[in-house]
């Protein structure tokens, strides 16, 4: 039975990777995670922080035994960010900066500016499926990745390894562990910041504990000890950025009249956090409509109580968050996911397993870590 789980952020993904920029002594944006400092504490030559996608602490429990190389590794089980998802979370790993101040709310956004809900990920029209040349993420959500940070500090070397930004031409994850190993070399000190797909990809089509996601996971705790056999003075730390639910329902909001006739724009962020834009004299109706059919399953909050409970973390506000979030808020604590499609759009994806919500499958996460020896 899944319980609700609001994002800690003094015990979080945002936590952790302030610690790494302490370490490389460069200035930190919100405090450190004690579990990680005192590991750190001992001075290796080389740290490796290592993403994989989805891996949260339920579908670990669940599809791998308690001597398994992740599991028996688990030196503490922390926060994601809300919400849980990929561009929110994973962006807090390489940044350290919570989703208020680095404005990536989640996977679609309804950027003003062109009149669209767009994937910053992808540079893609969510609605209509078509590609843009604008890019939105380098216009509006840039930041500094921590390896750029502790590189532009100066006195460290620092390296990315993922397939889009890290520089390196890394597909699988062989790939990715081989890249590792091969930079974790040499006597200087330094960082390594890598992230893979898997298991996300596959939960998503599969759900978390079918046959194809148990031999995924299966086959990346291989891949990691092996990986790990390979370090000497290096401290690994894996960690997810997000975990995810198997989904019972997946409701259409177009079809719902009561609802959809309130709306004044497509519904934006995510099918378990989303963000709605309800016409000023319907909000009344949208509330009791919208809590009516779903209240058991989403808790609905205005955006400004949204930012109020700190749903998002605290810091500077991104100029562009606020906008991002709309109206209200619905966040998920049951296993039903909300999707829109618009006139003329493209059809909405099935989903087995999704992520986003307010369950403790989804916001809770590893912090794995590997002492290789000096």
């Amino acid at each position: 039975m899944s319980k609700i789980y609001k994002p800690d952020y003094k015990k979080s993904l945002v936590n952790l990777s302030n610690s790494i920029l302490q370490y490389f002594e460069c200035p930190i944006h919100h405090s450190t995670l004690p579990a990680l400092d005192k590991f750190l504490e001992k001075d290796y030559q080389t740290v490796i922080l290592l993403v994989l996608d989805g891996m949260g602490v339920d579908m670990l429990k669940h599809n791998l035994s308690e001597k398994s190389f992740l599991r028996s590794h688990i030196a503490e089980e922390i926060s994601s960010v809300f919400p849980p998802t990929t561009t929110a979370a994973t962006t807090s790993i390489y940044t350290g900066l919570t989703p208020q101040e680095h404005g990536w709310a989640g996977w679609q956004c309804y950027f003003k500016e062109y009149g669209r809900n767009i994937e910053p990920f992808l540079k893609r029209d969510f609605y209509m499926g078509e590609s843009l040349d604008v890019d939105v993420g380098k216009e509006f959500l840039q930041h500094k990745k921590l390896f750029e940070q502790i590189n532009e500090q100066g006195k460290y070397k620092a390296y990315g390894v993922a397939r889009f930004w890290g520089g390196y031409d890394v597909e699988t994850m062989n790939d990715v562990c081989n890249k590792i190993a091969e930079l974790s070399k040499g006597e200087e000190k330094k960082f390594i910041l890598a992230y893979y797909k898997e298991p996300d990809s596959t939960m998503h089509r599969t759900g978390c504990y079918s046959d194809k996601t148990k031999s995924k996971i299966k086959s990346l705790d291989r891949r990691v000890e092996a990986l790990a056999q390979k370090l000497k003075n290096a401290l690994l730390v894996v960690t997810a950025d997000h975990g995810l639910i198997d989904i019972a329902e997946d409701v259409r909001l177009e079809n719902i009249k009561e609802i959809n006739d309130c709306l004044r724009l497509p519904p934006a962020i995510e099918p378990r956090a989303v963000a709605f834009y309800v016409k000023e004299d319907k909000k009344e109706q949208f509330e009791k409509e919208f809590n009516k059919r779903f209240g058991n399953d989403f808790i609905l909050l205005t955006s400004d109580e949204y930012i109020k409970q700190g749903y998002a973390g605290e810091g500077k506000m991104h100029h562009k968050f606020r906008d991002f979030l709309g109206d209200y808020m619905a966040l998920a604590t049951g296993d039903r996911i909300l999707q829109y499609q618009t006139e003329g759009g493209v059809d909405s994806i099935e989903f087995k397993a999704h992520h986003a919500g307010l369950t403790d499958k989804e916001m809770l996460v590893p912090l794995i870590i590997y002492e290789a020896d000096k």
